[in-house]
Formats: structure tokens, sequence, C-alpha cells
């Protein structure tokens, strides 16, 4: 038997030879490196921080990249491959623990440098190689990092420098990301996921898991980077426990188009302006021969839906699109979603339908999932615009009702001091809204005071919305635009509404509704329904099938799915005003954002007679110049 084993490893050999003599010709012709990278040749001395010794573990061959110094290096090819002939005393050594793979297995550990994550071999350079002729995925590694100095002029040390600190209690051993910042996002999903587990689970593997996890990638035939990879596989799916190779192959495979889609941050989404003339016209074909289209439309709302509160908005909505198209539309609602329920429960009941509309931003990590298994239900998402395939979003121009509302602001303030009041959040917080105020205020006001008063209201105590109201007071301001908060008792405050432009006075409180920015879902939703039975919305399955892309549905005044709505509090020149800029906003002659604008830096944001890009807008993070913060 075991010279038989010999016999095997000795034909082995003469494959991998060849193999290794190819590749080295191939390589070396290409006037490229034939040989293995060498660590001694990528780094100096000088520039290592620090060698840390790792726990020994798996690691996958696949990030063995090379050897240590460049001695080893000549008696392999570039993927290890043998360059040696068969009768040298490398190649008997090589045959030999060939022979004893594949009787008993290679068991001892190699030893490795790790060097920006990847492995170069100190010890074992021979098992590397035997191990990477049979494909095996893993070999057992004693390991030594080695930390480089920071380097301005290479990104990369900053990229592995946030990877050392995510490393301290991460999960995944050697997960190699395409930037500082998913680092904290990758810890922020693990902590999620780790708290969705069952009590009294057993710890998983999570080193097997990611090296399991690198395997079904490579059959599935994935082309971007593993860990960016594994990173969005988590975000969609979860820890892969429980899930046998073939359905974890099958999930990556449904997960590429996403990915592709991720690798290309830089690609704004399209946005959708208007909802007449933009949603392209369906075919003659289809006009023609498609017959009445009717559809099986489903609500998904998360947890907490009052009649009168934000979720029951979108309920009344619903009903009153269902109301309009009668017969043509069978609509459906699914109440009570959380991120952890939502995907198994769109699953149970939003499966076979046509039209899923999921109201809340916080709930898309499973409309994703759900998109991406059932695309024949076209999915819709409440959010800004994202980066996820099959999800596209719908959003409305909230700006431009609030810029109207910060005009009003200006026109009818006698201390000349506005606020706007809104509660202190840590997440990132978007600004349109609020320089949309801040320029409604001054466009009128010119030397207007406009006040961002966040101090004393949290988003967890609505009620505390009379502290900011107070502390506005305290500043002077006589006008404040509010989010409606428990107690406020208004008369004439419109539906649809959530916040109000308020007079204020003396006492710290409100005295008065003047108008307020609303929105029109009912109109909306009918709108977007109306697209699918037209078959309007078909091009959003074209643009699928073209490449990987995102749309937006981001409407406003003129598509009549966000209002104004003022009392008569102005006198009628300055209401003649108020119907000028709005008509100019709802004609898309006017736009809000028209330069010079000039953030709190001191950056010029937007030059003079130039106007901000529909996605500058939605993504804006910064503040104009004259907004006062109060926090």
């Amino acid at each position: 038997m075991q010279d038989n084993y010999q016999q095997q490893a000795r034909q082995a050999y003469d494959r991998a030879w060849r193999r290794g003599q190819k590749e080295y010709s191939t390589l070396t012709a290409r006037g490229e490196r034939g040989n293995l990278l060498v660590l001694d040749e990528l780094t100096e001395e000088g520039r290592i921080m620090a060698y840390i010794r790792q726990p020994t573990r798996e690691i996958s061959l696949r990030q063995v990249a090379g050897t240590y110094t460049a001695a080893r290096a000549r008696s392999f090819s570039a993927s290890f491959m043998p360059l040696h002939p068969a009768i040298s005393e490398f190649g008997s050594k090589w045959i030999s623990l060939c022979s004893a793979h594949m009787n008993e297995g290679l068991r001892d550990p190699i030893q490795v440098y790790e060097y920006l994550w990847q492995y170069y071999v100190v010890e074992g350079n021979k098992r590397v190689s035997v191990l990477k002729y049979f494909d095996a995925a893993t070999v057992r590694a004693e390991i030594t990092r080695l930390v480089p100095q920071m380097d301005p002029e290479d990104p990369q040390t900053a990229i592995y420098h946030a990877f050392l600190r995510y490393d301290k209690e991460g999960l995944f051993r050697d997960i190699r990301l395409n930037s500082a910042e998913r680092y904290q996002m990758l810890l922020d999903t693990e902590q999620h996921l780790l708290s969705q587990l069952p009590p009294g689970t057993e710890k998983p593997n999570f080193n097997a898991m990611f090296l399991r996890f690198e395997s079904a990638y490579m059959r599935a035939g994935g082309s971007q980077a593993l860990g960016d990879a594994f990173f969005d596989y988590l975000h969609v799916f979860g820890f892969p426990l429980d899930v046998s190779s073939d359905e974890l192959v099958a999930r990556i495979v449904k997960l590429v188009p996403q990915l592709v889609l991720a690798s290309h941050l830089d690609k704004q989404p399209t946005l959708l302006l208007d909802a007449q003339q933009e949603l392209p016209q369906p075919s003659l074909v289809t006009r023609l021969f498609g017959g009445k289209r009717t559809a099986k439309v489903v609500f998904a709302y998360a947890q907490g839906r009052t009649e009168n509160n934000w979720i029951g908005a979108h309920e009344k909505g619903r009903l009153q699109m269902q109301q309009q198209l009668q017969d043509s539309v069978t609509s459906t609602c699914i109440d009570g979603l959380t991120p952890e329920n939502a995907y198994e429960r769109l699953s149970e009941q939003a499966k076979g339908q046509d039209l899923l509309l999921v109201t809340s931003s916080q709930l898309a990590p499973a409309a994703l999932r759900f998109s991406l298994e059932n695309p024949d239900c076209l999915t819709l998402v409440y959010s800004r615009a994202r980066q996820d395939y099959r999800l596209n979003t719908y959003y409305g121009r909230y700006y431009e009702p609030v810029f109207l509302c910060g005009v009003a602001a200006g026109l009818g303030t006698k201390s000349g001091k506005v606020a706007y009041v809104t509660p202190h959040v840590t997440r990132v917080r978007h600004t349109a809204d609020i320089n949309a105020f801040a320029l409604g205020v001054r466009s009128v006001r010119a030397y207007a005071e406009v006040y961002l008063v966040m101090r004393g209201f949290s988003p967890e105590q609505p009620a505390s919305c009379e502290q900011g109201i107070r502390q506005a007071v305290e500043l002077g301001c006589d006008i404040g635009l509010t989010p409606d908060y428990p107690g406020l008792s208004m008369i004439g405050t419109p539906e649809g509404a959530f916040s109000f432009l308020l007079r204020l006075h003396g006492m710290g409180k409100p005295s008065e509704y003047l108008a307020a920015p609303a929105w029109l879902w009912g109109r909306y939703y009918t709108q977007i329904v109306e697209g699918y039975l037209s078959g309007s919305l078909d091009f959003l399955r074209d643009l699928d099938n073209r490449e990987p892309t995102v749309t937006g549905f981001w409407w406003g005044l003129g598509a009549g799915v966000l209002e104004f709505k003022s009392t008569s509090f102005l006198p009628p020149i300055a209401n003649n005003l108020m119907h000028f800029i709005r008509s100019s906003i709802q004609l898309g002659r006017f736009n809000p954002f028209r330069g010079p604008i000039t953030d709190s830096e001191g950056v010029l944001r937007v030059n003079s007679h130039a106007e901000l890009k529909p996605y500058d807008i939605l993504s804006m993070q910064w503040l104009v110049d004259f907004v006062r913060v109060i926090d």
C-alpha cells in the first residue's frame, strides 16, 4: 500500500511540476514575476511597528500569498507549484509529503507571517505546495502578525489599522474590507446578530464560518472582494448557521448582483423627480396585447401603528388608494414588523404578490433579502436612495414645503428671530430640511436670525419638544417650526402634517398655528400603483436585466405628494409672493438650493447662479453658515 502511495505521489509531482513550469514560463514571457512573492521584498524592517503572536488556527490557503525569503521563492512558481526536477532532494521531499498526505493527511501546522491580511510561509512551504496541488481549502498555522507603520501614501495601511482595532473585539480574524468605516459597521452588525441568537446557543466557530463562506463563494463564482461579500451577506442573511453548503452557494448566487452594485459605490442612484414626466411609458405591444392588468399590493408597517401617527398615515393612504382604484387592486397590510421578524413575515404573507411597499427604512435589510429571493414581486421601500439591488426607493422632497415654511416665517416674524426645533440625534442627521427652512427665512428677511434648537429635546421623549420651544422663546424667537408632540393642541392643524409652523409667545409656549408641510400619501400610493397597472414600472425590471442598478422615486410639490398648507396670517401681498414661489417650485422653475451657499465650516457648497444637484440635496449632512446651533 505504501508503494502505491509513493507511485501516486510521484505521478502527482510530475503533474504539479509541469503546471509550475508552464505557469513560470507564461508569466515571465509577459514580463511578470514567475516565482512566489517574498515578504522581505515587500516590507522593510524599519517600517514594522510590532511582531504579535496569534493563536494557532486554520487559515485559508487562498490567502497564503508567498514565502518569507527569496531563497525559498525560487523553488516554486507563483501559485506554489514545484520547479525542481523529481530526482532532486526537493522533489524527493515533496513526493514523501504528498504520499503522507494521501495516506494519513498533513497535520503539523505551518509557520507564517501575516502582513496586510495575507500569509507568507516561514516553515512549511512544501506542505503548502502539496495542499494547493490538491485544492485544499485550509491549513493549520502558527501565525506571527507584522504590524506596519501608518503610511500617508498608502491608504491600505489606514484600512489595516482600522482592521486591527476591529480585531480586538470582532468575530472574524482575517476579514478584509474596502474601507475603514466598514469595520465599525461590521461590529454593529455582529452585535445585532449575536443578540438574535436563541438563549443557550453554543458559541459558533466564527473562523470556520468565514472559511466555509469563502469556499462557497468560490463555488458560486463570486468576483468581488471576499471580505466585502461576506459583509453584505451578513447584512442580508445573517450568520450562515444551519445552512447546507449548497444552500449557502444558492444564497450567494442570488446576492451576486447586490455585490456588484455595492462595489460601485461611486455610482449615484437614478432619481425620478416627477411622477408624470419621468416614468417611462409601456411599449405599444404591451398596450395593445397586455390585457387589463390588476395588482395584488401588500403594505408593510413597522410595529406601533395608531390611527393618527406616522405609520397610521400610510394606512390611510393605502385605503384612499384602494378606494380610488377599486377592483383593479387588492391591497392588504402586514402590521407589527420589526427588523427581527420582518423577513419571516414578508416571506409568509407577501410571497406571490405583485407589489410590496415597505413603509419604514428600518425594515430595508429584510426587504432586500425578500426582494432578492422573490424577483417577481416588485419591492419598494420608503427610504433615501440606497445601494441595494432590486430594492427601489420612494421618498419625498420634503424640503420644498419646509422651504415655504421658512419663507412664511421670514415674512411673519416680528422679532427677526425664528427657530427650527428638532430632537438631538447621535446618528447621521441629513440636513436638507433644516437648510431649506433657513434659506427660506433669509430669502425674504436678509438679516433674520435662524436658530437650530436641539437642547433638551430627546427623540425618545417627544413631549420634551416643549423644552426646545422654551429654549427658542428664551432666545427671542417668536416663530418656530416644531414637530408634533404629545400635548400640543392647536386649532386648525391639518391632517397629514407632522410638523407645524407656530407662533410662540413669551410664556414659552406656542400660541397659534400658522402653516405646515404635509404628506398626501393617498395620492403618492395611487400614482405608484397606477404606474404598476399601466406597465410603467416594468422598466425597473428591465434595468435589472441590463446591469445592477437602483432607482429612487423622489417626488415633491409638483407631483402632488407633498403640499404646503397655510392659514391667512400673512397680508394679501405677502400671500401673493408665497403663491408665486410655491408655483415656481411646483413647475420646476426654482430650486431653493441656489447659490451662493456656504456651510458652517466656510466651504462654498454652491456657487453663485448654480443649483445643487438632486443627489447632493438628498445626501446633505452640512449646515448653512448662518444657522446658529443650540445644543
